[in-house]
């Protein structure tokens, strides 16, 4: 039974170190500190892909022309990645002659990219969602660290607009991002940020010519590939952006599952940074363990059970484990019918929930990696 004793320990540990201890450990060590110059002002490109974004994509492109940056140094390409809609349409109307719009043949995202990549003439090059609405100095915030050669990768701030209306779906998302915030934060700190989101980063142009082909998660390649070149990759909180959160726990759940996918896709790619090499602490410890937690969690609830079967103790542990995941499931219907707990319990049973359905997700996102059954191509869920 000792061996199942470990099995338990070890399954137990590994989540709360990633999630707990691991950025207690961030806030310990030295912090770097970079160069930052407001007049820094290179040549900028401004890199959209959308497919079948007709509902936001005029808004998007009145957000970018109000953007407090000099207009002969900003370039903006938008590539339709063969939307089906009025995407490529509303685009142009709404860009007139400011903007390149890109009508391209079905090929997924990564290859719309790549053709924007290939196109685009900015030192910079700053990557958006067609959905994400820029502060009016996101751009500027972002370059200025630029100035400091060691940087090859800065992210900015994406933030949920969340109310007292919002769904169980855009709540927990909001609720998580905070916290993820919080962990990037401290990261970034060490010049090691483990991931930029694709709602708003830049690089500098020569660091990437192009991203290979049947990358799902193509910001998380992006920026652990120009970790790997020896750049430094940080994150502005002052570079901030928008989004409207999905409300839709279904459309989260499948969102997860792709990701998930790109996850495990990212981890055969990027295996040497399992080895000692820059940002394999943070990338070990951020990704690859939280992203084995579903793994741990089944092991946890086995290992539980059989220790059980000797013991009262572990078998009162199991069936507070088994109750758990229970109450889960119940709370689950609830949410499918829009019945809201309120108050601190309400809140605590909603963490919780959220943690499970991301590793439900992850899971199946494994699954799907490993059955190659995660096309790279994209849908729209709004």
């Amino acid at each position: 039974m000792r061996a199942w004793n470990i099995l338990f320990a070890l399954s137990v540990a590994a989540p709360l170190y990633t999630y707990g201890l691991y950025p207690l450990i961030l806030k310990l060590l030295p912090r770097r500190t970079y160069e930052k110059d407001l007049n820094y002002k290179p040549a900028v490109s401004i890199l959209i892909a959308a497919y079948n974004e007709e509902k936001v994509i005029e808004e998007k492109i009145r957000n970018l022309l109000q953007l407090e940056y000099p207009s002969n140094k900003t370039e903006i390409l938008i590539a339709s990645d063969g939307s089906t809609d009025n995407t490529v349409l509303r685009a142009k109307r709404a860009g007139k002659d400011l903007i390149q719009v890109l009508d391209l043949p079905r090929g997924g995202k990564v290859a719309a990219l790549n053709t924007m990549l290939s196109r685009a003439k900015g030192e910079i090059i700053v990557f958006s969602d067609a959905n994400t609405m820029f502060e009016k100095d996101a751009v500027q915030k972002l370059v200025q660290s630029f100035k400091d050669e060691r940087i090859g990768c800065v992210s900015g701030q994406l933030r949920y607009r969340v109310d007292n209306t919002a769904g169980e779906g855009a709540r927990s998302e909001s609720a998580y991002w905070k916290y993820e915030n919080w962990v990037k934060k401290q990261e970034s700190g060490l010049g090691r940020l483990s991931g930029a989101n694709g709602a708003i980063y830049a690089i500098r142009g020569e660091c990437l010519k192009n991203i290979p082909a049947g990358i799902i998660n193509d910001d998380f390649y992006v920026s652990t590939y120009i970790l790997q070149q020896g750049y430094d990759v940080i994150l502005n909180t002052e570079a901030i952006a928008y989004e409207e959160p999905n409300e839709r726990l279904e459309e989260q759940f499948k969102r997860h599952v792709r990701d998930g996918a790109g996850h495990y896709q990212a981890m055969r790619m990027f295996w040497r940074m399992l080895l000692p090499r820059k940002g394999s602490f943070v990338y070990v410890s951020h990704r690859v363990i939280k992203w084995l937690v579903p793994f741990f969690m089944i092991t946890a609830f086995i290992s539980n059970f059989i220790l059980g079967l000797k013991e009262k103790g572990w078998f009162f542990l199991w069936l507070l484990q088994a109750t758990g995941y229970l109450v889960m499931l119940v709370y689950w219907g609830t949410v499918k019918r829009e019945i809201k707990i309120k108050g601190i319990v309400g809140k605590l049973i909603s963490i919780v929930f959220y943690f499970i359905s991301v590793n439900a997700a992850l899971l199946c996102g494994f699954f799907k990696f490993v059955g190659n059954k995660q096309k790279a191509v994209w849908e729209t869920s709004r």
